[in-house]
């Protein structure tokens, strides 16, 4: 498999490529949450950018989902 990168700058589009990479793979967020080790509900809400502390979650979806993800700097105008 192809390495994938997850690239975000806001936890919103962290949610939004969780699941656009779900999609893609064609998994439920059952599926995914099974696969992962967390429950579906985590899942919906990882997707609607509501992960907070929980980077642990984070990591189990990430890994299941199989591709690596990478922080980005916001734009300077952000700053």
């Amino acid at each position: 498999m192809d390495e994938v990168f997850i690239a975000f700058d806001t936890v919103a589009n962290l949610g939004h490529e969780i699941r656009r990479l779900r999609r893609r793979a064609g998994l439920t967020q059952g599926d995914l949450a099974e696969r992962a080790g967390v429950s579906r509900r985590w899942v919906s809400y990882a997707e609607r950018g509501h992960v907070g502390g929980e980077i642990g979650n984070l990591m189990k979806v990430v890994r299941a989902l199989e591709v690596k993800f990478q922080f980005m700097r916001p734009p300077r105008s952000a700053l």
